[in-house]
Protein backbone atom coordinates (compact mmCIF):
# COMPACT_ATOMS: atom_id res chain seq x y z
CA UNK A 1 0.00 0.00 0.00
CA UNK A 2 1.43 3.36 -0.92
CA UNK A 3 1.97 6.09 1.93
CA UNK A 4 -0.35 9.08 1.66
CA UNK A 5 1.11 12.07 3.25
CA UNK A 6 -1.04 15.20 3.83
CA UNK A 7 -0.22 18.66 3.82
CA UNK A 8 0.32 20.59 7.23
CA UNK A 9 -1.66 24.13 7.27
CA UNK A 10 1.76 25.84 7.03
CA UNK A 11 2.11 23.96 3.59
CA UNK A 12 -1.19 24.84 2.97
CA UNK A 13 -0.59 28.48 3.09
CA UNK A 14 2.37 28.11 0.99
CA UNK A 15 0.41 25.99 -1.80
CA UNK A 16 -2.05 28.71 -1.78
CA UNK A 17 0.95 31.42 -2.52
CA UNK A 18 2.27 29.34 -5.23
CA UNK A 19 -1.32 28.98 -6.89
CA UNK A 20 -1.69 32.82 -6.78
CA UNK A 21 1.47 33.21 -8.41
CA UNK A 22 0.88 30.96 -10.95
CA UNK A 23 -3.01 32.96 -11.57
CA UNK A 24 -1.22 36.47 -11.47
CA UNK A 25 1.21 35.22 -14.41
CA UNK A 26 -1.40 33.09 -16.10
CA UNK A 27 -4.00 35.79 -16.12
CA UNK A 28 -1.68 38.77 -15.96
CA UNK A 29 -4.11 40.70 -13.29
CA UNK A 30 -3.55 41.09 -9.03
CA UNK A 31 -4.98 38.88 -6.54
CA UNK A 32 -4.88 38.85 -3.04
CA UNK A 33 -5.39 36.16 -0.26
CA UNK A 34 -8.51 36.38 1.75
CA UNK A 35 -8.44 34.10 4.88
CA UNK A 36 -12.30 32.99 5.72
CA UNK A 37 -14.62 30.15 6.44
CA UNK A 38 -17.20 29.30 3.81
CA UNK A 39 -20.28 27.25 3.50
CA UNK A 40 -19.82 23.91 2.17
CA UNK A 41 -22.89 24.41 -0.17
CA UNK A 42 -20.94 26.98 -2.19
CA UNK A 43 -18.13 25.04 -2.88
CA UNK A 44 -17.78 23.71 -6.64
CA UNK A 45 -15.24 21.10 -7.00
CA UNK A 46 -13.01 21.35 -9.95
CA UNK A 47 -12.09 18.01 -10.08
CA UNK A 48 -14.69 14.74 -10.58
CA UNK A 49 -12.71 12.13 -9.43
CA UNK A 50 -11.11 11.51 -5.79
CA UNK A 51 -9.33 8.39 -4.38
CA UNK A 52 -10.99 6.37 -1.67
CA UNK A 53 -7.84 5.51 -0.12
CA UNK A 54 -6.75 9.01 0.52
CA UNK A 55 -10.18 10.11 1.43
CA UNK A 56 -10.66 7.54 4.06
CA UNK A 57 -7.44 8.76 5.16
CA UNK A 58 -8.44 12.89 5.49
CA UNK A 59 -11.75 11.52 7.14
CA UNK A 60 -9.57 10.11 9.71
CA UNK A 61 -7.30 12.73 10.31
CA UNK A 62 -10.02 15.41 10.50
CA UNK A 63 -11.80 13.30 13.42
CA UNK A 64 -8.47 13.57 15.23
CA UNK A 65 -8.23 17.31 14.40
CA UNK A 66 -6.45 18.18 11.11
CA UNK A 67 -7.24 21.48 9.84
CA UNK A 68 -5.67 22.82 6.64
CA UNK A 69 -7.31 24.98 4.34
CA UNK A 70 -8.34 24.47 0.94
CA UNK A 71 -7.61 26.82 -1.69
CA UNK A 72 -10.86 28.70 -3.73
CA UNK A 73 -11.47 30.98 -6.35
CA UNK A 74 -14.88 32.89 -6.45
CA UNK A 75 -17.12 33.65 -9.37
CA UNK A 76 -20.63 33.86 -9.74
CA UNK A 77 -21.41 33.52 -6.13
CA UNK A 78 -19.18 30.28 -5.66
CA UNK A 79 -15.98 29.34 -4.83
CA UNK A 80 -14.16 26.64 -6.78
CA UNK A 81 -11.82 24.10 -5.68
CA UNK A 82 -7.99 25.13 -6.41
CA UNK A 83 -6.80 22.49 -3.81
CA UNK A 84 -7.69 20.93 -1.16
CA UNK A 85 -10.81 18.31 -2.83
CA UNK A 86 -10.61 15.75 -0.14
CA UNK A 87 -10.16 17.86 2.57
CA UNK A 88 -13.10 19.83 1.36
CA UNK A 89 -15.09 16.43 0.05
CA UNK A 90 -14.23 15.11 3.42
CA UNK A 91 -15.81 17.53 5.55
CA UNK A 92 -18.84 17.95 3.88
CA UNK A 93 -19.24 14.20 4.58
CA UNK A 94 -18.61 14.49 8.40
CA UNK A 95 -21.58 17.14 8.32
CA UNK A 96 -19.34 20.34 8.47
CA UNK A 97 -21.54 23.36 7.32
CA UNK A 98 -18.34 25.22 7.05
CA UNK A 99 -14.69 24.98 5.48
CA UNK A 100 -11.68 26.85 6.27
CA UNK A 101 -10.58 28.12 3.01
CA UNK A 102 -7.79 30.46 1.34
CA UNK A 103 -10.00 32.76 -1.11
CA UNK A 104 -7.78 34.15 -3.84
CA UNK A 105 -9.76 37.12 -4.31
CA UNK A 106 -8.90 38.68 -7.84
CA UNK A 107 -8.42 42.68 -8.61
CA UNK A 108 -10.30 42.41 -11.64
CA UNK A 109 -13.43 40.18 -12.71
CA UNK A 110 -12.56 37.72 -14.91
CA UNK A 111 -13.79 33.91 -15.99
CA UNK A 112 -11.37 31.58 -14.26
CA UNK A 113 -10.47 28.76 -16.35
CA UNK A 114 -11.58 25.93 -13.56
CA UNK A 115 -15.55 27.45 -13.88
CA UNK A 116 -15.15 26.21 -17.18
CA UNK A 117 -13.72 22.87 -16.47
CA UNK A 118 -16.41 22.57 -13.63
CA UNK A 119 -19.07 23.46 -16.21
CA UNK A 120 -17.87 20.72 -18.60
CA UNK A 121 -17.69 18.21 -16.32
CA UNK A 122 -20.95 18.60 -14.98
CA UNK A 123 -19.78 19.56 -11.73
CA UNK A 124 -22.08 21.78 -9.14
CA UNK A 125 -21.18 20.37 -5.83
CA UNK A 126 -18.83 18.28 -3.80
CA UNK A 127 -22.00 15.59 -4.36
CA UNK A 128 -21.37 14.90 -7.88
CA UNK A 129 -17.37 14.13 -7.25
CA UNK A 130 -16.56 9.88 -7.82
CA UNK A 131 -15.01 8.19 -5.45
CA UNK A 132 -12.32 5.62 -7.57
CA UNK A 133 -10.74 2.49 -5.51
CA UNK A 134 -7.49 2.94 -6.63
Amino acid sequence: MRRIRLITREEAFKRAEHIMNEYRAAYGIDFEIEHSFLPVELLVPTQAELSEVKLLVVLEEIKHGYDAPITVIPYGGRYYILDGHHRAFALWKLGFREVEALVLRPKVRFLPGVVRTAEKSGLRGLGGVKIVRD
